[in-house]
């Protein structure tokens, strides 16, 4: 069930609110490039993809940030919209790489898987030469299993392991090309309204 409820509806969008002091709460304190190529804020990245976790797969939303007191020199909107967008692209592109260097690992585990497989299996046939008995069969179905145990890897790695990083990079580029917008915080009285939604620290 998703909890899209939590979230305001303004002309036909959800809206993802982020209540700052300032834009400066945004980034990553720690990084010392500037504001339009810093890494933002582990938590604010955390609420964002959260947020769109929770909303509908297709539904329409937009980024809305309040701020409250923003000091001299004021981070222009524009800046600001365009450190968050980079972000994001890189998150996305980073993602990107991923992903073809998990296909390339998982290409390789199956040559290897299988290779294993063919060895094992050879060697379970090369049993039939050995006395009739119990030991033969144990030995023979030993090998057929571990081969194809050896195969087990490079199925879950193909089939199922990349599924979370293609998921990572849908929300990355939702995000991204989401409509953003800066206000000014709004008083008292309309702050209490939105008191559900995220503030950074």
């Amino acid at each position: 069930m998703h909890d899209a409820y939590r979230y305001r509806a303004e002309d036909g969008r959800f809206c993802i609110d982020i209540r700052l002091k300032s834009s400066r709460q945004l980034f990553d304190g720690r990084d010392p490039a500037p504001f339009r190529e810093r890494d933002l804020d582990e938590r604010a990245v955390e609420y964002l993809v959260g947020a769109v976790q929770e909303l509908p797969r297709d539904a329409v939303f937009k980024i809305v940030f309040w701020i409250s007191d923003e000091p001299s020199p004021q981070l222009s909107d524009a800046m600001l919209v365009e450190a968050v967008q980079g972000h994001f692209r890189y998150e996305e592109q980073h993602l990107d790489r991923q992903l073809r260097q998990h296909v390339r690992r998982g290409q390789l585990y199956l040559l290897l898987g299988l290779t294993i497989l063919v060895v094992f299996l050879t060697l379970a046939e090369l049993t039939t030469g050995l006395p009739a008995g119990h030991v033969r069969q144990v030995l023979r179905e030993g090998l057929v299993i571990t081969g194809w145990v050896a195969m087990w890897r490079p199925l879950e790695a193909l089939l199922y392991d990349w599924w979370p990083l293609l998921q990572a990079r849908r929300i990355r580029r939702r995000l991204r090309q989401a409509p953003m917008q800066v206000l000014q915080e709004p008083g008292p009285d309309a702050g209490e309204r939105h008191s559900d939604h995220a503030r950074a620290p």
